[in-house]
């Protein structure tokens, strides 16, 4: 169970990495984020994807705390993307794509998976 676990939070976090902005899927224009708000957001992803990394490798080694530690990891998902889903944050002029709204709701649905999931396990 804690190997799917596992899985299931490095799937997190790939999908999450595919929306990088620039990228074929995610195409917002967002320059309208400026300074503390903009790297505090960027530092804020980049610290989720790597938390993430850590909480999938101890959920493999059956650590105590790897189980709490992926709760949190889904409730951050489940913001990052229910924000952006209702339009809060980050605001961008372009339209969110067709693709970028099914990703998202992939992507906050296995958010919701990961913490029903480890909540199970514990």
């Amino acid at each position: 169970m804690m190997i799917i676990a596992s899985i299931v939070v490095f799937l997190n976090v790939t999908l999450l990495a595919i929306l990088v902005p620039g990228g074929p899927i995610e195409n917002r224009n967002f320059s309208k984020l400026k300074g503390i708000v903009f790297w505090s957001f960027n530092v804020f992803l980049i610290l989720l994807g790597v938390g993430s990394y850590i909480v999938s490798y101890l959920l493999l080694v059956s650590s105590s705390h790897a189980i709490l530690m992926a709760q949190v990891i889904a409730v951050l998902y489940f913001i990052v993307y229910a924000v952006d889903l209702a339009g809060i944050f980050p605001k961008s002029p372009t339209k969110m794509s067709k693709t970028l709204l099914l990703l998202e709701i992939v992507n906050i649905s296995m958010a919701i998976f990961l913490f029903l999931f480890v909540t199970a396990i514990n």
